[in-house]
C-alpha cells in the first residue's frame, strides 16, 4: 500500500498490517492485483448481509509489534504419528521435507513448494476469497509461509500431516496461507492446528486453499486452540473433482474473537462433502462460522453439522449456505445447526440457508437454539447427580455427535479443553 493510501482508518490498518507482515517475511509472489483489489474493496461492516453479527470495527484500532520470537512451541499431540511443520508468526520454524520428486508426494513449506513446483503451487495460491473480501485481499497482497501438501495422482500419505501454526506473543499480525493438492485418486489426511500465547493480541488473518481431484480423498481436521486476546479470521476454500471425497471437521476449542469462513465447490459430479463443526464461547468470547456449499454438478452429496454452546456473555454465530445450481440435479444436501445456551445474557444468531435452482433434489435444513432439557435434567438429578453434574453430562452428550468423529487424539484434547473452560473435571 503507498502513503497514500492511509487516509482511511481502514487504509491505515491494511499499511501497517502489510507493513509489519512484509518485515516479517512474505512468500515471493507478485501481490499488485491483491492490492488493487484491496483499495477497491468496502471495509466489512454490520450493514452488509455476511457481516451482520461480526463486528470488525475492534480491528481498526490494532496495534502492536513484530514477532522476534521464532521459537518453535512444544509439538501439540505428541503421541500422534505424523509427518509434522511448524509455524510461528508466518515463518517456518521447524520440520522434515518430504520430496519424493516430480511423481511423488511433497510435504513441506510453501517457500520450498515454490522453488520445486512452481506451476502448480502458483495455480493452487490462485484459488480463494482474495477478490471477494476485504480481509481474503489483505491477506492475499502479503501472504506469508504455510504449510503445503502435493500428492499426485494415485499417491497415498502414509501417515498424517500436521500443519501446527503458532500466534507468539505481541504479534501485529500474522497472515499464513496453506496448501493442498491432491490429485486423480490420490488419498490424505491432514491436521490444522492454530494456537496462541497468552499474551498474544493480534489479527491471525490465515488462508487454507485446498484442491481434490477426481476420484481423490482427504480428510483434514482443523483446532482452534488460541489463547490470549488475538483474533482469527480464517479464508478456507475447497474445489472437488468427479467423484472425489471430502471430509473437513473443525473444533474451536478456545478463541478471544473468531471468524471462520468456509466455501466448498464441487466441480464435479457424484462429489460428497461432509463438514462438522463444533464451538463453545464463554466470558465475552465471539466466535462465528460461516460455510458455503455450492453444488455446480448432478449427483453430488453434502453433509453438514454445526453444534455449538454459548456460555457467560459470550455470542456464537452460525451461517450456512447451500446453493443448488441449474442442471445440478439429483442432489441430496442436508444442513444442520443445533445449540444451547448456557448464560442468560450468552447470544446466539443461526441462519441457514437453501438456494436451489435445480427442481429434482433432496435437500434440507434446521436450526435448534434452547437450554437444557428440564426433563432431562430432573431425570438425572432424581439418580443422585448433582445439578453441576448433570449440566455437564448433558454438554458432554450434545457434543458427542460431533467430537466423535475427530481421530481418538483430537477428541480426548478437544474434550479435555472444554472440561477446563466448564469446569467439567
Amino acid at each position: 500500500m503507498n502513503a497514500v493510501a492511509t487516509s482511511t482508518k481502514e487504509a491505515a490498518l491494511a499499511h501497517r498490517v502489510l507493513e509489519t507482515v512484509r518485515e516479517q517475511g512474505t512468500l515471493p509472489v507478485s501481490t499488485a492485483a491483491a492490492e488493487a483489489t484491496l483499495e477497491s474493496l468496502p471495509y466489512p461492516t454490520s450493514r452488509q448481509e455476511r457481516w451482520k453479527y461480526t463486528r470488525v470495527a475492534h480491528l481498526l484500532g490494532l496495534e502492536g509489534e513484530t514477532a522476534t520470537d521464532t521459537t518453535a512451541p512444544e509439538p501439540v499431540l505428541p503421541s500422534l504419528d505424523a509427518h509434522r511443520l511448524t509455524f510461528v508468526g508466518g515463518r517456518f520454524a521447524a520440520g522434515e521435507i518430504v520430496d519424493e520428486g516430480p511423481e511423488g508426494c511433497f510435504i513441506g513449506p510453501i517457500t520450498a513448494a515454490l522453488e520445486r513446483y512452481p506451476e502448480r503451487v502458483e495455480a493452487l495460491m490462485a484459488k480463494g476469497f482474495g477478490k471477494q473480501e476485504w480481509y481474503a485481499a489483505l491477506q492475499a497482497a502479503a501472504p506469508q509461509d504455510g504449510g503445503c501438501i502435493l500428492v499426485p495422482s494415485g499417491g497415498r500419505l502414509d501417515r498424517p500431516v500436521l500443519f501446527h501454526h503458532h500466534m507468539p506473543n505481541g504479534a501485529l499480525a500474522a497472515q499464513p496461507l496453506h496448501l493442498i493438492d491432491v490429485a486423480e485418486r490420490g488419498h490424505a489426511e491432514a491436521i490444522l492446528w492454530y494456537d496462541a500465547a497468552e499474551n498474544a493480541t493480534g489479527l491471525m488473518n490465515g488462508a487454507l486453499n485446498v484442491c481434490v481431484g477426481d476420484h481423490a480423498q482427504l480428510s483434514l481436521e482443523i483446532v482452534q486452540d488460541e489463547k490470549g486476546a488475538s483474533s482469527h479470521i480464517g479464508h478456507l476454500h475447497f474445489t472437488q473433482g468427479h467423484h472425489s471425497d471430502l471430509t473437513v471437521r473443525t473444533a474451536t476449542a478456545c478463541a478471544h474473537w473468531l471468524r471462520n469462513d468456509l466455501h466448498i465447490v464441487q466441480d464435479g459430479e457424484h462429489a460428497a462433502s461432509t463438514f462438522h463443526g463444533c464451538y463453545l464461547p464463554n466470558g465475552q468470547q465471539f466466535v462465528d462460522h460461516h460455510t458455503r456449499i455450492d453444488h455446480a454438478y448432478p449427483d453430488g452429496r453434502s453433509d453438514e453439522l454445526y453444534k455449538g454452546l454459548a456460555a457467560d456473555r459470550a455470542t456464537a454465530v452460525f451461517n450456512g449456505k447451500i446453493m443448488v445450481h441449474k442442471d445440478a440435479q439429483r442432489i441430496e444436501a442436508y444442513q444442520s445447526n443445533a445449540n444451547l445456551l448456557l448464560g442468560e445474557q450468552a447470544s446466539m444468531f443461526s441462519k441457514p440457508e437453501l438456494e436451489i435452482y435445480a427442481d429434482d433434489v433432496r435437500c434440507s435444513h434446521g436450526c435448534t437454539t434452547g437450554q437444557f432439557d428440564a426433563e432431562a435434567l430432573f431425570y438425572l438429578r432424581s439418580r443422585g447427580m448433582t445439578e453441576t453434574a448433570a449440566h455437564n453430562l448433558l454438554v458432554q452428550a450434545f457434543l458427542a455427535e460431533v467430537l466423535d468423529g475427530f481421530r481418538p487424539e483430537i477428541r480426548d484434547y478437544v474434550h479435555d479443553v472444554y472440561a477446563l473452560r466448564l469446569g467439567w473435571n
